[in-house]
């Protein structure tokens, strides 16, 4: 049926779902809500819940103004279904769209409304880290192709009269101009302009200068005099601060310390790349998310083992990709690369490096030769050098070349080409859906708005033509289960007790799929590859306080610890009013507030089967991802057939404690399980007795009510938790 037969006589009145007070509302606030004035009072305020709603609708439905007005109807159909949905709290979408959704949207680059992404070149790596996105990318020996040896002796100039110039410390242009002389054979003069695509561009002439070999002994010439200062308001970014030109101008630096260090050209790509994910994250506005993977089979893979040991290239999740070969271990190398890895994330207590089974991720490799032209990174708002297409052209031939061209983004929850793809997506909350009818029609909702997302403009565009992968999740999944169906984690792992839960998620699943294939041959565009995923879903699903995707809660009551500048007012009218107080030592003229904090699953009166994560066995949680495959990820037909896979992946992240498991328990239980699935991260519990004071602290029942009986109850006095401390993984680098 066309979503436009649903079309409504005249404006809905929507469920306006309330934010959980204290974390949601400070999570709101600073990342998502707007400031706007108020029609009646006119004076400034924050959005409402359904006011976010009303923006993110119509910023997304707008997109299908492109393709005609045959498609009016469709587009205000849908613009009121995703407004109630969003509204209502049953149907998320993820972060970005939630923070940058509006009605310019149509206007608007596509990296804004992604949350991931992959590469195999430094230049556009970056690139999307500055775009907000966090970035996967190969480090097998026959994918990293740049010699870094050859780049040319660089160096970063600026006008002595810009307001970031150092005397004494920075090149002036004048001084430069003086000592190298104007644009000559050997002289290379490059002026970075003031964007994220400018400076982007000046990597973009390092890295292909290297890969060209005839550069090394010329001077490259980086001028930052149009480059904003410090502190500059940045348009599209809230009129967040810009970093100024310095991060890049020292990352830069550092870059050009790999020439000569004699490494691999694999570890040399690593080392640009980390340089300048901490530029990035110096911007402040976001964590460089990255992941980096490497072929169990090349020859260096205990170098990459165990290049992190010891807290080094901290900015990348390292993890080996394997294939069934490996864990068939047939072979005395496979044997080592696993014994490796095992040692390596038990000892260190970190859980890396850890697996990527590429033979699991869904590949469809259809039309993928035709990359080897190199010009499959370029948009309207991006056009690389024309000589750039060369490099990217060789390094898509071997990418062609290999068996698997599939790796995750730095969550783990979407399959991607490794040469540059999109995660594209959205959390159903089925939990907040009247009816499960109303669940089913909030999946097809999502399905059909990532769709009109991968309609944008973007660096990837052939790709996304090509693939049009998104991925529909669900969050709240505990409280969904117990809410419509009576039942706990440990019935929902018991898959015959617990048959009309799964057959429901299933019939989600074939909606889905259902509603991709209908949408995409309306629209005209390729059915997607990939259709269903479960994302961490951290930020948004603390919005209403649901359990975190798949993950199951971590404590039933904890006292959540915020700090503040000791001269903060709030710290004393927070002690004034019974909250609990720590005055810091390791940080002088810190105090730490305490937050009595209790998850949403913990109030709907589950009477005493609730699992926590540090309850549930590791063969529990194993199990647990094993069945969302099933059902979800790939699905099952109505006589129970599995249908074709056409999911991503769960992200999960397994905890176990190393006090209670062994090394040996440890690898036999990784051995046992950690190929039947897709991914999954294994991470040991960390141990918190060495550190002054855990950011969220367990805590009894009784204590939990002690503390929060001692607190007079002001409504007046709202939690204010500044972004720092909430540690969101939404938004961009400030550029």
């Amino acid at each position: 049926m066309s979503p436009a037969a649903t079309l409504p006589k005249k404006r809905m009145k929507f469920i306006d779902r309330k934010l959980d007070g204290g974390m949601g509302m400070a999570v709101a606030k600073r990342t998502y809500l707007r400031r706007v004035i108020d029609k009646k009072t006119e004076h400034e305020r924050w959005e409402t819940w359904s006011e976010v709603a009303e923006r993110v609708a119509l910023g997304n439905t707008l997109l299908l103004k492109k393709f005609g007005k045959k498609f009016d109807k469709d587009r205000l159909a849908d613009y009121h279904l995703m407004q109630k949905h969003i509204s209502n709290g049953s149907l998320l979408m993820s972060g970005r769209h939630l923070q940058h959704g509006d009605k310019t949207q149509p206007e608007r680059n596509m990296e804004v409304f992604t949350n991931c992404s992959t590469a195999t070149s430094s230049y556009v790596l970056f690139y999307l880290l500055m775009n907000g996105s966090g970035v996967g990318r190969p480090y097998d020996d026959d994918l990293c192709l740049v010699n870094w040896d050859n780049l040319p002796n660089v160096r970063c100039v600026i006008s002595d009269d810009h307001p970031d110039f150092v005397w004494g410390f920075d090149e002036s242009v004048r001084d430069a101009k003086h000592k190298y002389g104007e644009e000559s054979d050997g002289i290379h003069w490059f002026k970075v302009p003031d964007s994220r695509e400018g400076w982007a561009q000046a990597i973009e002439m390092m890295e292909v200068m290297a890969f060209e070999k005839k550069y090394k002994d010329d001077i490259l010439i980086l001028d930052f005099s149009d480059v904003r200062p410090k502190g500059a308001a940045i348009k599209g970014m809230q009129n967040r601060p810009s970093s100024g030109p310095k991060p890049l101008m020292n990352a830069i630096q550092k870059v050009t310390t790999i020439k000569g260090a004699g490494m691999s050209l694999w570890k040399q790509a690593l080392f640009a790349d980390h340089y300048l994910a901490e530029c990035v994250l110096v911007g402040g506005a976001r964590r460089s998310a990255r992941i980096a993977t490497k072929a169990w089979t090349d020859a260096e893979i205990f170098d990459f083992i165990s290049i992190k040991r010891g807290g080094f290239l901290w900015s990348a999740n390292n993890s080996v990709a394997v294939d069934d070969k490996f864990w068939k271990q047939r072979s005395n190398h496979a044997r080592k690369v696993l014994q490796a890895i095992m040692k390596a994330s038990y000892e260190d207590g970190t859980g890396e490096p850890g697996f990527v089974n590429q033979h699991r991720l869904v590949q469809n490799d259809a039309g993928f030769e035709g990359y080897q032209d190199g010009k499959y990174a370029e948009s309207s708002k991006y056009k690389p050098m024309k000589r750039t297409e060369k490099m990217l052209g060789q390094i898509a031939r071997h990418a062609n070349a290999k068996i698997y061209t599939q790796i995750p983004n730095p969550c783990g929850e979407i399959s991607l080409n490794m040469l540059g793809g999109y995660c594209v997506i959205a959390d159903v909350v089925p939990y907040y859906a009247p009816t499960v009818d109303d669940a089913e029609e909030a999946f097809r909702v999502a399905t059909r708005a990532l769709i009109r997302v991968n309609t944008m403009d973007s660096l990837y565009n052939r790709e996304v033509k090509r693939t049009n992968r998104i991925g529909v999740g669900m969050t709240g999944i505990h409280e969904f289960a117990w809410n419509q169906f009576g039942y706990s984690f440990r019935d929902v792992i018991d898959e015959e007790k617990s048959r009309d839960f799964w057959l429901t998620i299933a019939r989600f699943k074939r909606a889905v799929v259902d509603e991709a294939e209908k949408y995409s041959k309306l629209l005209g565009v390729t059915v997607p590859h990939t259709n269903t995923t479960i994302k961490p879903s951290g930020t948004i699903s603390k919005l209403f306080a649901l359990t975190e995707g798949a993950h199951l809660p971590s404590m039933r009551e904890y006292i959540r610890w915020v700090q503040y500048r000791s001269d903060d007012p709030a710290v004393k009218k927070y002690a004034e009013k019974g909250y609990p107080i720590k005055e810091l030592k390791s940080y002088q003229g810190s105090t730490a507030v305490g937050f009595p904090t209790q998850p949403l699953i913990c109030r709907i009166g589950m009477n005493g089967e609730l699992v926590t994560a540090a309850e549930a066995t590791p063969e529990e949680q194993y199990k647990w991802l094993m069945l969302l495959e099933k059902y979800w990820i790939v699905g099952i037909d109505e006589q129970g057939n599995p249908l074709e896979d056409t999911g991503n992946q769960v992200s999960y992240t397994l905890k176990y404690d190393p006090k209670k498991v062994s090394y040996k328990e440890y690898s036999e239980m990784v051995g046992k399980y950690q190929g039947l699935i897709k991914c999954c991260s294994v991470m040991p519990q960390q141990d918190s007795t060495a550190y002054e004071y855990q950011p969220e602290q367990p805590v009894t029942i009784s204590e939990f009510m002690r503390v929060l009986n001692e607190i007079e109850q002001d409504e007046t006095l709202l939690e204010d938790i500044d972004y720092e401390h909430l540690k969101c993984e939404s938004g961009a680098c400030p550029i």
